[in-house]
């Protein structure tokens, strides 16, 4: 589970929204005082920079990153900032506490904790400078390891090579992808054309003399990294017996208190310590220090997590026969077993507060054995939080043991149906599922009252229509239009987390795919908001992204497709410009998505030089995400849809080899459905998944006849006919499932093919309301949204695809591209509105 998520549940009830106050949060003086004169201030919306007006942009090269605790770091600032405003060095900090907080949080991703100021020198004398004085002036000051960094000196300092510029982890060139692995972000390694400096060779030594050689544990592998914290499976050097090792790093992996990943890490201890000897917890081996870092040895529980133990035996995710009754066996009989171990923690007066299924590890016998005990409780201390990154959190209010048997009565519905974070969000939703449920599975009748009697609290609900377009239409329209929040300009529609990385404006995740939905699904056009979106795309284009689902090109397709045309030519002529880095080749944000839209916009010979970028990279190795949105198959269909505008064959064979490398991703599963996967994860949505791959692969096969690629299709297809989808969203859940159905349904398909009628009436699970209005949870279902990949405005599109007049749906998907060009009359008259 990413619970990342939850930090943007802190700032609204009902939407995510940004941890921090604003754009203009004067959390820390830099961000706001008076720029001194012969400085350029830029704020984004995570940063501050500052460079000298003389000097160029800071580009690659050594880096100093300067790590701080929350509560030093207005110090920390004062101090550096005013070095290197004195010797005039460019620098970047995180803008507010809230901010360091997020990148310091327990489950914010791994790479992203420590850096708190970047320091650019312009060469190698700069950096020995600064690093000598620097450490200096931050003696006795305490930070976080920075990932990648290469630690200098006692202080928190640590000095990178950074290729963006920017003092983040860039990705390497294509020289170094092919040759050897990447090393881990967590590691300092050069690229492999950088030569360190001679005066940090002290450094290395001192890092190459690891304190892990001096550990009575033999480290065997990694099996998980949080921020703060690393779990070993490790082995006792004494004994050779294995053990569960658990690593963590002081000032990193903040929870909601502050408190680091060593507080809680001896906070565990003193759990284990506890519950020793009752069978219900790994037995506790040692406790030690290490330099600076905490380690808790204990033993290693044969068996597995029950949610991996549950994902593999969960019937409804497969499209073959499945054996109901026998899972409803084990799944009520797992229920009584983790219910008794939870009472005997309750017996010795505390409070788990944080389940889920990874919290209960399935041993070869039968029963279970909890483990990360970190947020256990005596029973006077716990409360529930209001959060629900596993699923089970309880309601703020709940207290002592009511917080686990909230968490208890959540499990038995998600080991039916996954979905319980929605909640959290509406309460009265309990008694629905549990109706959902009794339809699916062959339950005892008293067997989820108990559970709707604790999570659903006496609520109802009133559920808005799900059986006419027309009123599904108007309800959604009406939701997402009273969320709208025209006087902000961060984001005008409430969506993904993401839009907080794009800006706001962008076709999957902003304000263009929304305005996208709702107009060519006949639920009408809002020139405010129209804009809105133009003013703040024209006047932000240079520099931006220039992709087609995070930038320019996206937000010009939905302004040519409102007839602005002008304006979203001039919007991807801006993006063009003052670019420093390449975009992939991927659809989502790279050279496919760009070159579909240059079709679209009339431009077919930039589209052609596009696509031989893209043919050229590809010839040397795949993408390296999969599916329609981040792997070949969205090159695979730039090449299809130029083959249809040039009628070149050499596009079909271009397309033809895209498409097989995607499906060399893929695997057949025990259902007999062909389905993408990345290690232990088996993906099927619309943007990774076989969904999408099927889709562009069917295009194909619509000009060249192949019995092995069809029957690849065959079994890509099953994917989409599995009743379960934990998301209802375009890109990865049940409405990408419903749009690729009905795909054809401008030839005759629509709801003829009963798994598109049985998918549409399955989105009633996932149904909510907004101000008495149909809206959808977005992702991991904790708050609602209204964007296009995760939130109502994909699934209005999904459902016009099946049940709107005409056909609609993402662009360039169902056949050719029409062009989009207006006459010059038109152009005028576009260039006119705008004033």
């Amino acid at each position: 589970m990413e619970k990342r998520y939850e930090l943007y549940c802190l700032a609204d009830p009902t939407f995510y929204d940004s941890p921090v106050a604003g754009p203009d949060d004067p959390d820390f003086d830099l961000a706001h005082r008076t720029v001194p004169g012969g400085w350029a201030r830029t704020r984004q919306p995570g940063t501050v920079a500052y460079r000298p007006v003389a000097s160029a942009p800071p580009g690659e090269g050594w880096k100093i990153h300067v790590s701080a605790r929350v509560d030093e770091a207005p110090q920390v600032l004062a101090k550096v900032g005013e070095y290197c405003l004195e010797r005039e060095l460019a620098f970047h900090f995180a803008r507010t506490r809230s901010i360091l907080h997020l990148n310091n949080a327990e489950h914010a991703a791994p790479g992203s904790s420590g850096t708190f100021l970047v320091v650019h020198p312009a060469d190698e004398a700069e950096l020995e400078t600064a690093l000598a004085e620097l450490g200096d002036l931050l003696e006795g000051h305490r930070g976080p390891a920075v990932p990648g960094g290469l630690r200098c000196g006692g202080g928190p300092l640590y000095v990178r090579y950074d290729l963006d510029g920017e003092g983040g982890r860039a990705v390497l060139t294509r020289h170094d992808a092919a040759g050897p692995p990447k090393p881990p972000e967590h590691v300092f390694a050069p690229p492999s054309h950088v030569t360190p400096p001679a005066f940090l060779l002290p450094f290395t030594a001192a890092r190459d003399h690891s304190a892990s050689a001096d550990l009575p544990y033999r480290l065997v592998k990694v099996l998980r990294r949080t921020n703060g914290c690393v779990v070993h499976l490790a082995s006792d050097a004494r004994t050779g017996e294995p053990v569960l090792l658990k690593e963590a790093h002081p000032h990193a992996g903040l929870d909601g208190t502050g408190a680091d990943a060593v507080a809680r890490l001896s906070h565990e201890r003193q759990v284990l310590e506890r519950l020793a000897g009752l069978g219900v917890a790994p037995e506790l081996r040692a406790y030690f220090t290490l330099d600076d870092r905490h380690y808790l040895a204990m033993d290693l529980i044969p068996g597995e997590p029950l949610s991996e133990v549950f994902a593999g035996r969960h019937p409804l995710g497969g499209a073959g026969e499945v054996d109901l009754e026998g899972y409803v066996e084990w799944a009520t009989e797992i229920c009584a077993v983790v219910e008794d171990a939870v009472m005997k923690v309750h017996m010795n007066g505390l409070v788990l507060g944080d389940l889920d299924m990874s919290a209960f590890m399935v041993r070869p016998d039968g029963g279970v054995t909890l483990v990360g005990l970190d947020a256990a409780r005596p029973v006077l201390e716990a409360a529930g939080t209001g959060l629900a990154g596993s699923g089970f959190g309880a309601p703020a209010g709940s207290v002592g043991f009511d917080v686990d048997r909230f968490a208890l009565a959540c499990l038995r519905f998600a080991l039916f149906l996954p979905l319980t974070e929605m909640f959290l969000l509406d309460r009265g939703k309990a008694a629905e599922l549990a109706e959902a449920i009794r339809r699916s599975f062959p339950l005892k009748e008293g067997f989820l009252r108990p559970a709707v009697r604790i999570v659903g609290g006496g609520e109802t609900r009133d559920v808005p229509p799900l059986d006419d377009w027309r009123q599904m239409r108007s309800s959604m329209a009406r939701a997402i239009l009273a969320s709208a929040t025209p006087e902000r300009t961060d984001r005008l529609f409430p969506g993904d987390i993401a839009q907080f990385e794009s800006g706001g404006l962008g076709f999957a995740h902003g304000a263009a795919g929304v305005l996208y939905a709702l107009h060519v699904t006949g639920a009408g056009r809002y020139p405010d908001h129209e804009e809105w979106l133009l003013s703040r795309a024209l006047n932000g284009a240079r520099g931006g992204r220039p992709g087609f689902y995070d930038g320019a090109h996206g937000i010009a397709h939905t302004l040519a497709n409102l007839g602005h045309h002008q304006a979203a030519l001039e919007l991807v002529e801006a993006s063009g410009r003052d670019r420093t880095a390449a975009p992939g080749i991927d659809l989502y944000g790279g050279l496919a998505g760009i070159g579909l839209n240059q079709i679209y916009l009339g431009e077919p010979d930039k589209a052609l030089g596009t696509a031989g970028v893209v043919a050229d990279r590809l010839a040397g190795g795949p993408p390296g995400g999969t599916g329609l949105m981040y792997g070949a198959s969205g090159p695979a269909l730039l090449f299809l849809r130029l083959y249809e505008k040039t009628g070149d064959v050499q596009w079909l064979d271009q397309a033809e080899t895209a498409l097989r490398l995607d499906l060399g991703r893929c695997a057949i599963q025990a259902d007999g459905s062909l389905r993408v996967t990345e290690g232990r994860r088996v993906l099927t949505g619309l943007d990774r998944g076989s969904v999408g791959i099927s889709w562009v692969l069917g295009e194909f096969l619509r000009y060249r006849a192949d019995p092995e690629l069809s029957a690849a299709r065959q079994r890509l297809d099953r994917a989409a006919r599995s009743l379960f989808h934990r998301h209802p969203g375009l890109f990865t859940g049940r409405a990408g499932a419903l749009a690729y159905l009905c795909r054809d349904r401008a030839g005759g398909w629509g709801l003829e093919d009963p798994e598109a009628g049985r998918q549409l009436a399955a989105l009633s699970w996932h149904s909510m309301t907004y101000q008495g209005h149909l809206a959808f949870p977005g992702e991991r279902l904790l708050r609602l949204s209204m964007d296009l990949a995760t939130g109502t405005a994909g699934v209005l599109l999904a459902v016009g695809g099946a049940l709107h007049g005409e056909p609609v749906g993402l662009p360039f998907l169902s056949g050719a591209i029409p062009a989009s060009r207006p006459d010059a009359a038109a152009r005028e008259t576009s260039r006119a509105e705008r004033g």
